[in-house]
């Protein structure tokens, strides 16, 4: 049924409800009524001349009601036609934004993908692999196509000891991608070179499985470092692991980094306290800062070209946007916590969040699936002196304050040469940075989605 022809005869339809109401009870009145405004109405209709100025009003009501229900035009709304997911709407968007695959690490899946001899099929960054881990522990990703028939190595694919072997003729692949089986090979000679599987150098930190993504097919030119203090957190049992969110957005993988260089969308799109009915009423005040080529490693800061710090704080809470109602002690508290943000390349942000309470680290990973769909994935971490409760309550607020981008991200264009005014962000800055990520080739992997 159309909720807009429901929208708007509602009305009449009460109104034919009543008539009909009105002559049922107009035409065959109860003679038990018990109640004092039952027998009030039987007296009423037991006067002909008002029974029949009921019947009629009645009559009336019904008539009316479903005249204006059967005959008259409703007036709707026009359709809206614009879609995101549309082929216009993404190949607009791929002649405006930067390449959707840039170069650096990505998190590709997680190590409990690989447990028990199990092989993770992955379709990302305008390509498909697959990785296994041997029995000697080590974590191979390669291409997922076996160069022999052409069978995908994730489908049917098996470990044996430290090779991952085809489920067509059987030819197993270590994690170099070398070809080291032909099970009904007769010569001995070297396999061919067009036989090796194309192999990435792959690093495992914090339980996530890395890559090193390059357009052009060269070796890593930095290292991820940011893990390491976590990691020993971690072993030492100062820390443990709170929450993990898994989210996927339409969206170019630039955008989260973006927000960095956007300090004002924290006064419109993030004013709203990210809390399910509190976000009706109670607002936040925000300042945000950001360096370019400076980011915090293992809680010092340093200068690093393919890193980006960002700094954030909140000044307190008011009800209703209005700052002569602010919400009691929320200043206090707002600044005893201080969120510090360092951006890892063009994919990978490492968030430390410092409360009375004790700190909390959040590692969130951007895998470009397609250049506009987006596989996000947010471990939390909290120090032992944090409950639980309260790290996954804040986990919950940043799930869904990344919510609150979310229709602007997955509807919006990307300016090259955007119009700017005082008082914007440091956008042009961030886009310098951002194209550090991006080589001669890199154009070219973006195929037609």
């Amino acid at each position: 049924m159309d909720p807009e022809w429901l929208r708007s005869c509602w009305p009449w339809m009460g109104s034919s409800a009543l008539g009909v109401c009105g002559l049922l009870r107009l035409m065959e009145p109860s003679k038990t009524e018990t109640s004092e405004l039952g027998r009030l109405m039987l007296r009423l209709v037991e006067s002909e001349r008002l029974r029949r100025w009921g019947l009629s009003l009645s009559a009336a009501a019904l008539v009316a009601g479903l005249y204006q229900m059967t005959l008259m035009p409703v007036r709707k709304r026009t359709k809206d036609y614009h879609d995101h997911h549309s082929k216009h709407f993404k190949a607009l968007r791929g002649k405006m934004f930067p390449p959707g695959f840039p170069n650096g690490w990505h998190c590709v899946c997680n190590a409990t993908d690989l447990a028990d001899g199990q092989v993770k099929s992955i379709s990302a960054l305008g390509t498909y692999m697959v990785a296994f881990r041997g029995q000697d522990g080590k974590v191979g990703v390669t291409h997922a196509f076996c160069p022999h028939m052409g069978a995908h190595l994730g489908m049917g694919g098996v470990v044996v000891g430290n090779s991952l072997q085809c489920p067509f003729h059987g030819w197993s692949f270590n994690v170099a991608g070398d070809c080291v089986s032909v099970p009904y090979r007769r010569c001995n000679r070297d396999m061919p070179e067009s036989s090796k599987l194309h192999a990435y150098e792959v690093r495992e930190h914090l339980e996530r499985i890395f890559i090193w993504f390059d357009a052009e097919g060269r070796p890593p030119q930095w290292e991820l470092t940011c893990h390491e203090k976590l990691e020993e957190d971690l072993q030492t049992g100062s820390f443990y692991l709170a929450a993990i969110r898994q989210m996927e957005f339409d969206q170019h993988c630039c955008e989260m980094h973006m927000n960095s260089a956007d300090p004002y969308h924290f006064k419109t799109l993030h004013a709203p306290l990210p809390l399910p009915l509190l976000e009706k009423f109670i607002t936040a005040d925000h300042t945000a800062t950001q360096e370019y080529g400076k980011g915090v490693v293992n809680e010092e800061p340093k200068d690093e070209w393919h890193m980006a710090s960002f700094e954030e704080r909140t000044h307190g809470l008011f009800l209703f946007g209005h700052p002569r109602l602010p919400v009691p002690l929320s200043a206090t508290i707002s600044e005893s916590i201080e969120t510090n943000v360092t951006f890892e390349g063009p994919t990978i942000v490492h968030f430390r969040i410092k409360t009375p309470l004790g700190v909390l680290r959040q590692v969130k990973t951007i895998l470009p699936i397609e250049p506009f769909k987006q596989y996000v994935e947010a471990r939390w971490y909290a120090e032992r002196s944090v409950p639980r409760l309260i790290a996954c309550a804040l986990a919950c607020i940043g799930g869904r304050a990344l919510e609150q981008d979310r229709e602007v991200w997955e509807n919006k264009v990307y300016h090259k040469k955007p119009v700017l005014v005082a008082g914007d962000g440091a956008f042009l800055e961030f886009m310098r940075w951002y194209d550090q990520f991006y080589s001669e080739k890199s154009a070219s992997l973006c195929y037609d989605w």
